[in-house]
């Protein structure tokens, strides 16, 4: 990759390791957005953590390269949503669905990425996505089958 941007999702306890290695890759720090999960019954998820518990999963933003128009945004730096129960998800996939305000959070930041009807494609790669999540305009999604064996 020559220029462009890399949104990675984390847990408190491996946040620094991601850090590192993506310095290591010539990728700068941008930003970080929270995505606060709740449970169906409307309160804070805790998920038991080492030290303290956690209620959340962070999506670290890093930049490579230059050239390209990088819109700050005015939006919140916290999404607030439902988890999906796992029992909804877990045969089909590795890890949770993704709140869909994350994907609009994106495509805002990068407005020259979005679907280019001339070109007849977008510029936005999302590797692990959901079997069943509704694919957006101008993405390239890349499914890994989970084999249940």
């Amino acid at each position: 990759m020559t220029a462009g941007m890399i949104f990675v999702w984390s847990h408190k306890l491996i946040q620094a390791d991601i850090v590192r290695i993506m310095y290591s890759m010539n990728c700068k720090y941008v930003e970080n957005l929270v995505w606060f999960k709740k449970s169906v019954n409307n309160v804070g998820l805790d998920e038991p953590s080492p030290y303290f518990s956690s209620t959340k999963e962070i999506l670290l933003m890093f930049k490579r390269g230059e050239g390209f128009e990088l819109r700050h945004q005015r939006s919140p730096d916290v999404i607030i949503d439902f988890e999906l129960p796992k029992e909804q998800w877990i045969h089909e996939e590795f890890t949770v669905p993704k709140p869909l305000g994350v994907y609009e959070m994106i495509e805002t930041l990068l407005p020259k990425a979005v679907y280019n009807p001339s070109l007849k494609r977008g510029k936005f790669l999302e590797l692990w996505a959901k079997k069943n999540t509704l694919r957006r305009e101008g993405w390239i999604s890349i499914h890994q089958n989970k084999s249940i064996k």
